[in-house]
């Protein structure tokens, strides 16, 4: 599953039906020698989340977001990696916002983004000394204790959005290692992905790929492509219902234009899309009738959400400011609605973790690359795709 053009799209209204109405919180995590957590808690030992845990980063305002960025910035260095009890300690937490933080509310979404440079080579020592283990286990018990933290992240029933994203850079550790085993290219990328497999996760339907390469700006586009491809949100005054409606869209150089006409009709309470048209070259993936999103209405508005939206087999992206919409006020007379404005505050009901690797190996064998200088400018980049910048 995708994330949305500005990560799901979603729209706050003082009415909304959810508690998290203005919900947009993240943390930060670094490995390397040990964990550390840019929250605290009394404790790591077996039963860390009966204890209290101080809040995560507000990011609806300039001050959050500045500091989780200092979080970032303070991930400490060292020559081991600790990925696999990084990533147990984001499940915990995961699974202490959704219960203490968001209420458990259903429409609150997750993600972890993982950032490393090589395979974890202590994990079972230091979660030992730290209490989260009563022995030392293998790496590989270890890898099938990840996987089941992390599907108990949103517990049995939940019908909430958990997504993990591992973000490998190929550095001079993964290069040395494909080349003393004589892998091909095609031996490599498999081996890579049964190496990472432990860390892919979603809660619905196929966990996301791991996104790899030898350059952190071909990583954090590959991510990008994939966090902005699935959804997109608009509203329609309500008073709308029983007339037809037009959405022009146009992408930031608009060059690039698509429009949607429908049917808005009201049933039962709901509002609905129907008789849906596109522009010749444009899919979404629900085409028949789309629903208005339940707990994103308010007394003037209904929201809808397409997704994977595209124009000629590509993602589509259309800017707000070039957005307008159109509705027959008569028969075969449309009429500008020059009221309408964008679904702002985007990301709310969102809570992420970037889980960010200090490993020194980052820099290279003689410490002379800034690839953690690069690793924590492409976290930071993250937060401005998941802000919807």
């Amino acid at each position: 599953m995708k994330v949305s053009l500005s990560l799901i799209s979603v729209a706050f209204l003082a009415s909304c039906a959810t508690e998290n109405s203005r919900f947009f919180k993240g943390d930060v995590i670094g490995f390397s020698d040990n964990v550390t957590t840019s929250y605290t808690t009394e404790n790591r030992g077996l039963f860390m989340n009966l204890k209290e845990q101080s809040e995560p980063f507000s990011l609806l305002g300039d001050e959050g977001k500045r500091q989780m960025r200092a979080s970032i910035d303070r991930v400490p260095r060292g020559e081991s990696t600790t990925a696999y009890y990084a990533m147990e300690l984001a499940a915990m937490r995961v699974k202490y916002i959704r219960k203490k933080v968001a209420k458990r509310d259903p429409k609150t979404k997750y993600y972890i983004f993982l950032l490393t440079d090589g395979l974890d080579n202590a994990s079972p020592q230091v979660a030992k000394s730290d209490g989260r283990t009563l022995f030392t286990i293998s790496p590989e018990k270890y890898q099938k204790r990840l996987q089941k933290k992390l599907k108990r992240a949103m517990g049995f029933w939940s019908k909430n959005t958990f997504e993990v994203y591992p973000l490998v850079y190929e550095g001079e550790d993964m290069q040395e290692a494909k080349k003393m085993n004589n892998l091909t290219d095609r031996e490599y990328e498999a081996k890579l992905r049964e190496w990472m497999a432990c860390f892919r996760y979603s809660s619905n339907g196929e966990a996301p790929e791991i996104i790899s390469a030898n350059s952190f700006e071909t990583i954090i586009e590959s991510l990008r492509e994939r966090l902005v491809e699935n959804s997109y949100t608009f509203k329609v005054p309500k008073s709308y219902s029983g007339k037809k409606i037009r959405m022009e869209f146009r992408d930031d150089d608009s060059t690039l234009v698509t429009t949607l006409t429908a049917d808005l009709k009201k049933s039962l309470g709901k509002y609905y899309l129907e008789n849906i048209q596109l522009t010749k070259g444009a899919t979404i993936s629900k085409y028949d009738r789309i629903a208005s999103e339940s707990g994103y209405s308010d007394n003037v508005n209904a929201y809808f959400t397409i997704k994977d939206f595209k124009l000629n087999g590509r993602a589509f992206q259309p800017k707000n400011r070039n957005i307008t919409q159109d509705y027959e006020a008569q028969s075969g007379y449309w009429q500008r609605n020059s009221e309408y404005s964008e679904v702002q505050n985007k990301s709310i009901n969102t809570y992420f973790i970037l889980v960010i690797d200090g490993s020194r190996s980052l820099d290279g064998k003689n410490h002379d690359k800034n690839g953690f200088k690069e690793e924590t400018e492409m976290a930071k980049k993250i937060m401005e795709i998941m802000s919807g910048n």
